[in-house]
């Protein structure tokens, strides 16, 4: 008696523990770049490293733009998307410009302290021109939550724009 054929196995998608899903591999080490510091809600992407596993880039980094990307790397660019997330935050960067003033970086430390989001880093730099850069790295859990944070940063008086980190 003829026995059934296999059914085609499905591309598998398994989750790693950043919550990454890598299509077509499983158990494979996955890392944020450094560059645009995605966070659950971002569009993504993944490039698959020489011996680093796959870092996930925003789909907007200039670093996974498609028209930078070389044709010889074509097969290592992967689709790659948020899985249910094990980790409670994810870090992130942020670039702040502002007229320059006493407080401001005081109006920048509270305003995070108020959004309760841990801050791994804050460094602020006045311009001789009169303006100001605020670098902040934080920790959010999704893309709502920062831009709850981006939000709140873009009230405090002479701040002008906030944006993410990006290349």
């Amino acid at each position: 008696e003829p026995k059934p054929a296999d059914t085609p196995k499905q591309p598998k998608t398994v989750k790693s523990e950043q919550g990454i899903i890598v299509e077509g591999l499983d158990n494979c080490l996955v890392k944020f770049s450094k560059c645009c510091t995605p966070v659950p809600g971002d569009e993504i992407v993944g490039f698959i490293t020489r011996g680093f596993g796959v870092s996930v880039h925003r789909q907007d980094c200039p670093n996974a733009d498609p028209a930078r990307r070389k044709p010889e790397e074509e097969g290592r660019w992967v689709k790659v998307s948020w899985g249910e997330s094990e980790l409670a935050s994810y870090q992130t960067s942020l670039e702040i410009s502002a007229k320059d003033r006493d407080g401001l970086t005081l109006d920048v430390a509270m305003a995070l302290s108020a959004a309760k989001v841990k801050t791994t880093s804050l460094s602020a730099r006045s311009m001789p021109d009169g303006y100001a850069t605020v670098s902040i790295v934080l920790e959010v859990k999704n893309q709502e939550e920062l831009t709850n944070v981006i939000n709140k940063l873009g009230q405090i008086q002479g701040v002008y724009q906030v944006k993410r980190a990006s290349g």
